[in-house]
């Protein structure tokens, strides 16, 4: 595996001048998993929501040698078992240049301490079945929940 240098890689809150590669790293993930029109069309409203300090919706890019490389946008939400926020890692994308390289895994590492510095409960994410790239790293982080997710698509 071809692990960067730790000094190479820069992992921050998004600011607003980091629009441009959000965007760009936002593209990469709405086309690799092929998502509707609506999304792209959204980008505007959820770039102001990503840089609304009283939004729920955070965001973090990953810098890899200066260059965008990756991203994770956190929804918090409140819990009915603590006051405690919950964080949902709703997003994390690694740009295919970048991956294989440890980005993802320190992308967690960084959220992990954001969370335990802001007194958030928890992290929960979920990922696709078939992302089994992904699960080899969430098995190795995290502890699977033993919950089945059941949705109701509204629109």
């Amino acid at each position: 595996m071809n692990r960067i240098e730790a000094a190479a890689v820069e992992i921050r809150r998004l600011e607003e001048n980091d629009r441009v590669a959000w965007e760009d790293l936002w593209q990469e993930n709405l086309d690799h998993f092929a998502a509707p029109d609506r999304a792209r069309a959204d980008m505007p409203v959820i770039w102001q929501r990503l840089m609304d300090q009283a939004a729920p919706l955070l965001g973090w890019l990953v810098l890899q040698q200066g260059r965008a490389a990756g991203l994770a946008h956190v929804v918090l939400r409140q819990h009915s078992f603590s006051t405690a926020q919950v964080a949902i890692l709703e997003d994390l994308w690694i740009a295919p240049f970048a991956r294989r390289q440890g980005l993802a895994e320190r992308l967690v590492e960084r959220l992990v301490r954001e969370g335990r510095e802001q007194g958030w409960r928890r992290i929960e994410w979920e990922t696709g079945v078939d992302n089994l790239a992904a699960q080899r790293l969430y098995d190795r982080i995290a502890t699977l929940d033993p919950v089945k997710r059941y949705r109701i698509d509204l629109d």
